[in-house]
Formats: C-alpha cells, structure tokens, sequence
C-alpha cells in the first residue's frame, strides 16, 4: 500500500506536467520532487506508526489510507484544470485529516499544491493564498467534529475561502476583478459543501471501518479467539460472558458496545503469559493488531498500572469484577436472589469507593444504571 501510494503520487506530478504542455526536463524534474516528497512522507509515516501505534487512531490500516490518498492524488490532477483562484484545495487537507491527522493532511497537501503552482504559473500569491486554505481545511476537521450542528462551519468555511481569495488576489493585481470574485464565491460554496459531505462520508466510512474491524477480532475464526479458547476454556467462556454484558451496558450507557464488547473479551489476555498480566496483556494485543482503543483498555487492567480513562474501560472492569466473582461462588452459596443482590451491591460500592473510576468519567447515573441491569435483568450465573 505505500509503494502504490508512492506510485499514485509520482503519477501526479508526471501527469500534471504532460496534461499541462510542460518541458520534457521540468517533467522529469516533477517526478524527482514527488519521489523526494514520497519518500520522506511515506518512510515517515511508517516510523510513526511502528513507534506510535498511529494508525489505530482513524483508519485501521494503510489499504483505506491509500485508497482515499490516491482519491485525492487524482482530484488533484483534475484541479489543475480550473483557474487558479477556483482550485478547492482545501479539500485536499480536509479529506486526508478526516482519515489521518492534521500533520500529514497538511503534509499531503502542500505535495498537492507544489505540483499545481509548478505546472501552473508559480505565482507566490496563489501559493500563500493555497497553503492558508489547506490550514483552513485542516482546521475544517475540528470545527465538524466540536460541532453537531454543519451549517456555522460551512458557512465559516465559505467566508474564509472566500476572504482568502480576495485578498491575494488584490496582492497579485491591485484591484479586485468581476471572474475572481466569481471565483472566491465558487470556490467557497463548492469548497464548504464539499467539505461539509466529505466530512460526513469520511466519518461515515471510518465508523463502519472500525464497526467490521471489531467484528473480525471477536469472531470464532480469528486466531487469537482461537488462542483463548485453547488455552482454557473457563477463561473463554468467561470472556465471552463480559464480553456480552459490557456491549449491553455500553448500549444501555450511550457509549461504543463494540470497543466494550471487545474489551471484555480480552481483558484477561495477559492470563494466558503469565505475570506481569498486565504488560503481557497489551504485548499480546500488539502482536495480533488489535485496535488502540482495546489496547489502551488492556493497560487499565485492574486498574494496576493505569485507573479506568473511559466509560468503555469502566464498564469492563466492572463487568469483570462482578463476574469474576460469580465464576468462583457455586449455586448453593448464591441459591437466594438476596444474595446474588448483595454481592452485586457490594462488589460495585468496594470499586466505586476506591476511586478506580474518578478518571473515566463515569457518573453516579450511568453506575446506577448498571448496577440495576446487572441484578434485574443479567443472569449471572
């Protein structure tokens, strides 16, 4: 997948410059530029993401990262065609923040419109006027995502592409003309709707990305499922049984049933190593390219190392604690639904008492929620 996009990206810049008329040694020297450029972005990527876990964060591998990167290698190539104040290079940022994160939108980008001003007339204006609407696609990203509501950021994203355009194209002139003013009002309308759906379909596309992805390592083919079962399957059925609650009380709580369910599942993976559980645990994890957010629930394992930093978390670690103790009392100690009742009671009041949950930002309704469910409508036993 880097190489096609390293691929995609040389196919840009040579393109460009055959489409545009260009100089057969100012071609050739637009392929240098885009292998310079592919090879520091893309090696640089893949350090990242080998000393960060990046990827994990938004899209769950480098097939839907070059999928849209290519995308938006070949938008790029068609903007080349409009006039250069009626480029909408702010989706260029936009889409690979949306799927990446600010600094290799960016990054992405300025690759984008270093080939547009090389095959168009590099003009220092429409560079700077280019590079300032790729922040504000950037800054797009935010706005959509801090607000439910689309229509204020679209239209603050009109009237910055618009604002942009007319002041450099005052620098470029010194006066402002009728076709740029129709330009800034195209560009901006084209570019903050264009904006506004990207945002939606690219967070539409990661969610069920993340959905399938969740799915595939909880289902009964995957092999570290298979791991667990092999070895032992007491622990397996217990994973299976948090597993189940938790995605009911993630529902029940308005937080993500699947990173809940799949928290459960794995939250006694370091069992299978031996102590240290906890490091063990997350070891695991990372071998078998589980998502960060599973990751991140296994290092709060107990709250040994880390406390609970999310309602997903806090949700497994009470499910597990209660079963946990179900799992080691027989049928005759908890005959009575009295008893079943207490232990729920009190298991719940020990964890919440010991703080374990002050930093997931689990509130006294969403543990009272729980606590109903788990003694009215679970069977535990």
């Amino acid at each position: 997948m880097i190489f096609l996009m390293a691929a995609f990206g040389i196919a840009e810049s040579i393109l460009s410059g055959v489409l545009h008329e260009r100089s057969t040694d100012r071609i050739v020297a637009l392929g240098f530029f885009s292998v310079f450029y592919s090879v520091i972005f893309l090696s640089g990527m893949e350090m990242y993401r080998l000393q960060k876990d990046w990827f994990y964060e938004k899209a769950g591998n480098y097939s839907a990262i070059a999928r849209w990167y290519c995308l938006f290698c070949g938008a790029a190539v068609l903007f080349g065609f409009l006039p250069e104040f009626a480029q909408p290079v702010l989706l260029l940022s936009m889409g690979m923040t949306v799927i990446t994160d600010s600094f290799l939108g960016m990054t992405a980008g300025i690759f984008h419109i270093g080939v547009l001003t090389l095959c168009g007339q590099e003009n220092v204006n429409v560079l700077l006027c280019h590079i300032l609407l790729l922040i504000g696609g950037c800054l797009a990203v935010s706005l959509f995502e801090k607000h439910s509501g689309l229509r204020w950021s679209a239209l603050f994203l009109f009237l910055y592409t618009f604002g942009n355009i007319l002041v450099f194209s005052f620098f470029q002139t010194g006066q402002l003309k009728w076709d740029v003013l129709i330009y800034g009002i195209c560009n901006g309308v084209f570019s903050s709707v264009g904006a506004s759906i990207l945002y939606q379909r690219l967070s539409k596309y990661l969610y069920f990305s993340k959905k399938t992805e969740l799915e595939k390592i909880l289902s009964e083919d995957f092999g570290l499922v298979q791991a667990v079962w092999s070895f032992s399957q007491v622990d397996y059925m217990h994973a299976k049984k948090v597993a189940e609650i938790s995605q009911n009380c993630a529902l029940l709580l308005g937080a993500d049933p699947g990173i809940a369910a799949a928290g459960g599942f794995y939250y006694r993976l370091g069992r299978m190593e031996g102590e240290p559980y906890v490091e063990n645990g997350v070891a695991l994890a990372k071998s078998n390219r589980l998502p960060k957010e599973i990751i991140a629930i296994l290092q709060e394992y107990n709250g040994e190392k880390k406390l609970p930093s999310t309602v997903e978390s806090a949700i497994v670690h009470i499910v597990d604690s209660v079963v946990a103790k179900f799992d080691v009392l027989d049928r005759t100690t908890l005959s009575s639904s009295w008893n079943q009742d207490i232990l729920v009671y009190q298991t719940l009041n020990e964890n919440s008492a010991s703080g374990l949950y002050d930093k997931s930002g689990f509130s006294m309704n969403m543990f009272l929620k729980i606590r109903d469910y788990l003694i009215k409508e679970v069977k535990l036993l």
